[in-house]
């Protein structure tokens, strides 16, 4: 058996940051650890004891093997970097390897011309009176929140014929990476529609604000995959969900908060792009449209019989209601709850499209603490299920006591890593599993 020797494990730069006459308990000792781990040399398959002395109060254990490394753990980024700061700063690995791009971020507010919004964003379909115009506390009486960036630009649009799918289009040109487990890809979308009178009748006849949210993804290819070739390039309209947050202003108006639309679900849902949530490095974002009024209804079944060409392209599309040709709005009141459609004036904070997906934090096992039953565990048994060069790093850890004399606990409660003072103690040996 091989014993390291005991390793201290607060940097200096964290002993700045973790102990301070401001926190509580800053008198606790450093604990002391040591493991040791026999066989040293073992081989896949057979199981390793890991056996660690300590008079820790916590006690954490990492095996070193793929998702347990302590090199690229949470744990080691607070140690050496502060509360506020150690996501960004260290040990987070960009699923985007080659530094693809992965976010589009546009704001109105820095914008000066329409000119300039112009080049970032094409208009479609019956939308006219694009301009900027500043944003003012209370421009939205009926609302029941304001909306971002107070004093700056907003842009605003007007869609005057709810018969004609219009929206705008940007080219974002990213890569959509993490998988669906991460959610990945979020579009957050700030924004307020105004309806204009007709269908802000309908709306408080229905009581239902919602407006349908319309996608379409337009994507290319950038490797052979699938049985397709770098270049193929790729559309799908994509019916994301209402728009929660895009508000018409009536006295039903929801929440003005942003709304969530997320491209990876949108991936999920087709057949071409889901498995590209594991391989966003092999294909392409280029264009989204985002339709701002797409539909009178939701699509209905193909046997419906309300099918109307309303946009004059010659095709006949199936309904849930029978509609009025000329208005595209519902013929009888009592299907006035199934409308979904939106002619009036448009109005958009920001548009922040796609995330910065990472890697997830390698993770340690809990060995317990001495105030849970039964103590700390000091014996660890582990199987490798794969041959190469371990190090098994146990992380044993103090934290100082809170005074409560004098404090109203209901009120001063805060995280214990930032309120509390704590110290930590590493022990490291390495091992060499053969096949």
């Amino acid at each position: 058996m091989k014993t390291n020797k005991l390793i201290i494990g607060l940097l200096a730069v964290a002993a700045t940051s973790l102990v301070s006459c401001e926190k509580f308990g800053a008198d606790v000792e450093t604990p002391s650890v040591s493991i040791s781990v026999s066989p040293e040399n073992p081989k896949v398959g057979e199981e390793v004891t890991v056996t660690i002395n300590t008079d820790a109060q916590y006690l954490t254990l990492f095996t070193g093997d793929e998702g347990k490394n302590f090199e690229r753990s949470r744990i080691k980024a607070i140690m050496e970097h502060d509360w506020d700061s150690f996501y960004e700063e260290c040990y987070r690995v960009s699923y985007a390897k080659n530094g693809e791009k992965t976010l589009f971020y546009k704001y109105f507010k820095d914008y000066q011309s329409i000119e300039d919004v112009k080049k970032d964003f094409e208009f479609f379909g019956a939308i006219d009176n694009i301009q900027l115009v500043p944003y003012k506390k209370g421009d939205f009486p009926e609302a029941l929140m304001e909306m971002s960036y107070i004093g700056t630009n907003q842009l605003k649009f007007t869609v005057t014929d709810r018969r004609i799918p219009s929206g705008i289009r940007m080219k974002p040109n990213i890569h959509i990476f993490g998988g669906l487990a991460n959610q990945p890809g979020n579009t957050i979308i700030e924004s307020r529609f105004v309806a204009c009178d007709a269908d802000r009748a309908i709306r408080k006849y229905s009581n239902d604000a919602w407006v349908a949210a319309y996608f379409g993804l337009h994507t290319e290819q950038l490797e052979d995959f699938q049985g397709y070739s770098a270049g193929y390039k790729y559309y799908t309209f994509q019916d994301e969900r209402s728009y929660g947050a895009f508000q018409t202003n009536d006295p039903l108006s929801r929440r003005p908060t942003e709304g969530f639309y997320k491209l990876g679900d949108m991936y999920n849902r087709d057949t071409y792009l889901q498995p590209f949530l594991d391989h966003g490095e092999k294909i392409i974002l280029r264009q989204v449209d985002m339709y701002v009024n797409g539909r009178s209804t939701f699509v209905a079944a193909d046997d419906s019989p309300y099918k109307y060409d309303l946009d004059g392209d010659g095709v006949l599309e199936s309904y849930e209601c029978e509609l009025d040709p000329a208005t595209g709005l519902p013929v009888h009141e009592a299907d006035y709850t199934k409308y979904k459609g939106f002619q009036g004036d448009v109005y958009l904070s920001f548009i922040e499209m796609g995330t910065d997906e990472y890697e997830p934090w390698n993770t340690g096992v809990s060995l317990g603490s001495v105030y849970t039953t039964g103590g700390i565990q000091k014996t660890y048994k582990y199987i490798y299920t794969g041959a190469g060069d371990f190090t098994i790093t146990a992380v044993a850890t103090n934290v100082g006591d809170k005074d409560y004399k004098g404090i109203d606990y209901s009120e001063e409660r805060s995280n214990s890593l930032d309120d509390y003072s704590h110290k930590r103690a590493l022990s490291s040996v390495k091992v060499s599993v053969k096949p």
